[in-house]
C-alpha cells in the first residue's frame, strides 16, 4: 500500500507529465476579443493557431491593467489557483503601467520590477515556468518613417529582471518594431486598428487606433511570439506547427514590388507582384525548427498563358524556380519546394524576379 508522501509524489509526478498549459497574463494588447469588437484582437488570441495539439493556450489578459492592478485584483491568484507543475506563464504589461491613475501607476525600475517579480517567483513555485514579453511597440514613426520606442524604460527594465532572475525573455518591443519599420509605414494601417468609416459595423465611423491590432496583425504579432518561444528554446517549442508567412508582410525591394490587392481569392491582407525588373520579396527570422530537409508551400497565382521564373533564395542560395499558370490571377494555387533550412529561426527565404516577371505570390508556409 503507497504511503501518504508517495501518493503525493506520484501526484505530482502526473501533473509534471501532463500537457502544458500555456497562462497568458496582460492587457488589451494580448487579450482575446469577441465578435462585439471585430476586428480588433490581441495576439494571445491568435497564438494557439500557430501550434499543434499537445498543449493548450488559457488567455487571462485583461484591456486596462497593468502589471500591479492585474495582481491587486487577484487576477495573478486567480492563475496560480490552477496552475500545475511544467506549466507556462507568459507576462506582457507596460502600456498601461505608465498611467498617472494610482491604481495602475508603476515606476520602470523600481514597482514594475517589483510586481514582474512576483509573477516569476510566485508561478516558480507552483513548479511553472515564466516567461517575461516586452511590450510591443505603438503606430508611432517620426519624420523619417521610423518607428519610435515609446517603452524604452519598461523593455530595459524587463530585460535587467529577466537576466537576474535568469529568466527566457521574449524581446517582442524590437521585434515588432524592426516588422513594423520592414514592411513600412502604410502597411501597418493593416496591422493596427485602423479603419475607416462603414468599413466595420462595429467601428461605423471608424478608428485610428496606435495600439491595438486587427485580427490579421495580431496574427502577425503572435507568429513574433512564437519566433521567441523558438530562440529561448523553450519546451513548448515542438509543438509549434506549420507557421504562415504572408508575402504582403515581408520585406519588398526593387522597383515596382507592390503589396496588391487588384485580384481577389487573396488570404490575409493582399499578395505581392512582382516587376520584370528583378524585384525581391523576403521573409526573415523563419522558424527551422530542428533545421534539415523541410516543405516550403507557396500559394501563388499565375494568370498568363506561360510559366513565369525567377529565384528562390534560402539562406543566400538561390536556386531556379518556375510557377505553372493557374488559370487565372485570381485561381490561387500551391507549389511545393523541398528547401534546407537552419535550426531555430536563422532562416531567410526571399523570392526574386530575374527579369521576365513572377507569378503573385499570397503566403509562404513552412511544413
Amino acid at each position: 500500500m503507497l504511503s501518504m508522501l508517495s501518493m503525493l509524489l506520484a501526484g505530482f509526478a502526473h501533473q509534471a507529465l501532463a500537457a502544458p498549459v500555456i497562462y497568458l497574463a496582460g492587457d488589451s494588447t494580448v487579450m482575446t476579443n469577441g465578435a462585439n469588437n471585430y476586428p480588433q484582437q490581441g495576439w494571445g488570441a491568435r497564438l494557439p493557431a500557430l501550434f499543434t495539439t499537445g498543449v493548450t493556450f488559457s488567455n487571462r489578459a485583461v484591456g486596462g491593467r497593468s502589471s500591479k492592478s492585474f495582481v491587486d485584483e487577484g487576477r495573478l491568484s486567480a492563475i496560480l489557483g490552477v496552475i500545475k507543475p511544467g506549466d507556462y506563464l507568459f507576462v506582457q504589461f507596460g502600456h498601461n503601467d505608465g498611467y498617472s491613475d494610482v491604481r495602475l501607476h508603476t515606476d520602470p525600475f523600481t514597482s514594475y520590477k517589483t510586481y514582474l517579480a512576483m509573477y516569476i517567483d510566485l508561478s516558480r513555485q507552483y513548479g511553472a515556468i515564466p516567461v517575461l514579453v516586452t511590450p510591443m511597440g505603438r503606430r508611432r514613426y517620426d519624420s523619417s518613417a521610423q518607428f519610435l520606442n515609446d517603452f524604452v524604460d519598461r523593455s530595459t527594465a524587463m530585460k535587467q529582471l529577466a537576466t537576474e532572475k535568469s529568466v527566457p525573455l521574449i524581446d517582442l518591443n524590437a521585434k515588432s518594431i524592426a516588422f513594423y519599420n520592414g514592411i513600412g509605414v502604410p502597411a501597418t494601417t493593416d496591422v493596427f486598428l485602423w479603419l475607416e468609416a462603414g468599413q466595420y459595423p462595429v467601428f461605423p465611423n471608424g478608428v485610428h487606433d496606435i495600439t491595438h491590432f486587427q485580427e490579421y496583425g495580431a496574427t502577425q504579432i503572435a507568429r513574433l511570439v512564437a519566433q521567441g518561444i523558438e530562440e529561448n528554446r523553450l519546451g513548448i517549442r515542438s509543438f509549434i506547427g506549420a507557421v504562415p508567412y504572408p508575402a504582403e508582410a515581408g520585406v519588398l525591394s526593387g522597383a515596382g514590388t507592390a503589396r496588391a490587392r487588384a485580384y481577389g481569392g487573396w488570404q490575409g491582407r493582399g499578395y505581392v507582384s512582382f516587376p520584370a525588373s528583378g524585384g525581391v520579396m523576403t521573409i526573415n527570422g523563419v522558424i527551422g525548427k530542428g533545421g534539415g530537409t523541410r516543405t516550403l508551400r507557396i500559394r501563388y497565382a499565375n494568370g498568363s498563358s506561360a510559366a513565369r521564373s525567377g529565384q528562390l533564395v534560402v539562406n543566400g542560395i538561390a536556386t531556379s524556380i518556375s510557377f505553372n499558370p493557374s488559370g487565372s490571377w485570381t485561381g490561387w494555387v500551391i507549389k511545393d519546394v523541398t528547401v534546407t533550412l537552419k535550426g531555430a529561426t536563422a532562416n531567410v527565404i526571399s523570392l526574386k524576379s530575374t527579369g521576365a516577371g513572377l507569378a503573385n505570390i499570397d503566403t509562404l508556409t513552412v511544413l
